[in-house]
């Protein structure tokens, strides 16, 4: 867009200087865990650059390359290692025909590390003997040479970085890391001149800055990703932050300050999910950016919104924007944000990352490969290519307007079928509608809202208030059927093992969480929680519940609250938001035995002891989610679909298997009905949408096989 057109193009548009190297737009993607090269750069990597690289992201910064055989992990990069340059060379080559440019970020996870490394068990090294604050386990305090090993370590990998065709190296002095470690008096202890004052605190990182300069010239860019806080009462705030900056430049060139806050002390602010407000960085990354005027500062957590982006580069807050986790949603959200009024993209059809951190940082934390929730082709670019227009479009029925009706009626009219989506209920959603209603879960709502956006730009007709029964649905004489009705809380249990009732659910006395939910105030003031489930629903359903009450007195059989809810990146926030509440208690190990009489009857798991809560409003069961079906098209299904549930499936590459296609097989008077989401097995949002894509593709490749 030009100024003759009358739009003032977006200052995201314009380049930026970055020591030796122009960028050429100001949209970032920071360094980011995907676990998907080990030891080198892997084609798929490279893939997944390369297509946002394409988008319209300007600088990417390729995420924890390890400088040293003591911080090596499973699934990522080593950087130390020569074999890597050709690799990365590979991949730098294939970002700059794409035309981004790439960094690569060197570090040591100094006590994050784990004991056990690939190679077999080692030392973990920090500054003084911790806990670790991810692992609890018992660090070793460095001495001189294993300080001169890793500043060694350092150097050595910013040649190789040269070597492989990087554009600048970020040396990581933040998250909580070892550099970082050293930098701050929660992991210092020392009193040698490693430690004590911001002299001794800051040596190591100075010498790894000299070192690093030294080996690579001036004619290289190096930076450093740094918090700008650390968020803690004995921690360093902004200013000490600005001040060790300060002395960190005026030891060597520094030629960027990539900025983030917090570790894994209070880890919500390393990885913020949806309870984290937007633009949660954004006064202390203006801070630094005042102070630092004369270096680029990039603006990690300054953004009021996607839509707002550019925002961060015209006021001058940073030089520029870091969005991460939604480019990963969205892989053209550079090329939708450039060249248009920041007003403007909001209409640009922006797919949102809704920031519940389950497919990518979720995966990550369970040595999973990355992924995302509203964008399962994230790390399978080079298996998901854009699908080609139906050539003899067909006619589908959707039944269910959640997450996974509302998506894959989307994406089959978006490859040109005709598509017909039936909601019972009077709006689109479905379980999506409470989840949103859920404290620090608001952003569900931007999935909710591009979906429904979506629906309409791809000429869905939608029919709600609508319930499909087996003669309607057959009325519309379709060739395919989706059925995604969803789940629903059940008001008893369908367990055959296991579950939080000694004696068998309880006839009466207990409300559903949907219910309960739904309107919370009628509960009293006073309830229990008892929770057989363990997930992040069950989760959900307590702190939709909290703000409503005095005090709830969570009941569960697992060993701890919440179980199913990973030990990394959202636990630590959703502990402390429940311990926040003065009426919050929690009993584990504890199996119901009666409910009545406003009276809970408990007896431990271990112990056997009992114990009797007394004075209960009313008591919530929250069981695991039974899904919902359309009776008549759950026959059809499993006759036309048994042989395929095991089998390969068109469009799926060697020996993958879906549980969501049906059946090539069945007669042709019976419309193809497929399964998905909650439907077929209650799960996650991601597997909603995950198999709504993925029946797209598999439509795709059923057709191309007739052709």
């Amino acid at each position: 867009m030009t100024a003759s057109s009358g739009i003032r193009p977006s200052v995201l548009a314009e380049p930026l200087r970055i020591g030796a190297v122009t960028v050429p737009n100001r949209v970032m993607q920071t360094a980011h865990s995907k676990q998907y090269s080990d030891r080198v750069e892997s084609e798929r990597e490279t893939a997944y650059y390369v297509r946002r690289a394409e988008g319209g992201c300007g600088l990417f910064v390729a995420g924890n390359h390890f400088v040293h055989p003591t911080g090596s992990i499973r699934g990522f990069e080593d950087a130390y290692r020569p074999e890597g340059v050709a690799a990365a060379r590979a991949m730098t080559d294939a970002v700059h025909d794409a035309g981004a440019r790439i960094f690569v970020q060197l570090n040591h996870h100094g006590a994050q590390a784990q004991p056990d490394g690939p190679d077999g068990p080692r030392a973990v090294y920090a500054p003084s003997r911790i806990l670790s604050p991810s692992t609890a386990h018992a660090t070793r305090e460095m001495d001189a040479a294993d300080i001169a090993a890793l500043v060694e370590g350092w150097a050595l990998s910013a040649a190789h970085a040269r070597d492989g065709g990087f554009d600048g190296v970020e040396i990581h002095m933040a998250h909580g890391y070892l550099l970082h470690q050293f930098l701050s008096p929660l992991y210092n202890a020392r009193t040698d001149g490693y430690g004590g004052d911001l002299e001794g605190r800051t040596r190591f990182p100075r010498e790894v800055l000299r070192a690093v300069r030294s080996r690579v010239g001036d004619d290289f860019t190096v930076g450093i990703r740094i918090v700008a806080n650390e968020f803690h009462p004995d921690g360093i705030d902004g200013a000490g932050m600005r001040e060790i900056i300060a002395r960190l430049r005026g030891e060597a060139r520094i030629d960027f300050l990539d900025l983030a806050a917090g570790g894994y002390h209070n880890v919500h602010y390393v990885f913020p999910s949806s309870p984290m407000p937007y633009a949660w960085l954004r006064d202390d990354v203006a801070a630094v950016k005042t102070a630092d005027p004369d270096v680029p500062v990039f603006g990690v957590g300054a953004a009021l919104s996607v839509e707002q982006a550019e925002e961060v580069v015209r006021d001058g807050i940073a030089d520029m924007v870091a969005l991460t986790r939604a480019q990963i949603a969205d892989p053209d959200l550079g090329r939708k944000l450039i060249g248009r009024e920041a007003a403007d993209a909001a209409g640009s059809g922006i797919r949102h990352c809704i920031r519940l951190n389950q497919g990518c940082l979720g995966r990550g934390s369970r040595g999973l490969a990355m992924s995302c929730t509203v964008n399962p082709l994230a790390g399978r670019e080079l298996e998901r290519g854009e699908r080609a227009r139906a050539v003899a479009p067909q006619r589908w029925v959707v039944v269910g307007g959640g997450p996974a009706g509302m998506r894959a009626a989307v994406e089959l009219a978006s490859d040109g079928h005709g598509v017909t989506l039936i909601e019972k209920a009077d709006e689109l959603g479905g379980q999506l509608r409470l989840a949103r209603r859920v404290p620090g879960r608001e952003s569900v709502g931007l999935l909710v809202d591009d979906l429904v956006r979506d629906l309409a730009v791809a000429g869905v007709d939608v029919r709600l208030g609508v319930e499909a029964t087996e003669a309607l649905v057959r009325a519309e004489h379709a060739d395919g059927v989706v059925v995604a009705t969803g789940a629903t809380a059940p008001a008893g249990t369908s367990l055959a093992l296991g579950g939080a009732y000694a004696g068998g659910f309880p006839t009466e006395g207990t409300v559903d969480a949907f219910a309960a939910a739904s309107a919370p105030s009628s509960l009293g003031r006073r309830i229990a929680v008892v929770d057989a489930d363990g997930t992040a629903y069950a989760a959900g359903i307590v702190l939709t519940l909290l703000p409503h009450l005095d005090e709830l007195e969570l009941v569960t059989p697992f060993e701890t609250v919440f179980p199913h809810i990973g030990a990394g990146y959202d636990r630590p926030l959703l502990l402390e938001r429940l311990g926040a509440h003065r009426g919050f208690r929690r009993r584990t190990s504890a199996r119901v035995e009666r409910v009545g009489g406003g009276e809970v009857v408990v007896r431990d798991s271990l112990t056997g002891e009992p114990a009797t809560l007394e004075g209960v409003d009313a008591v919530v069961a929250v069981e695991p989610r039974a899904s919902v079906g359309v009776p008549g098209l759950t026959t059809v299904m499993d006759a036309s679909t048994a042989a395929l549930r095991t089998a390969p499936v068109a469009g799926a590459t060697a020996g993958e298997t879906s549980a969501v296609s049906a059946g090539a097989g069945a007669a042709a008077s019976v419309p193809r009905v497929v399964m998905i989401g909650d439907a077929f097995a209650p799960r996650t949002i991601d597997a909603a949408i995950f198999e709504a894509v993925e029946l797209a593709y598999d439509v795709a490749g059923l057709a191309n096989l007739r052709g």
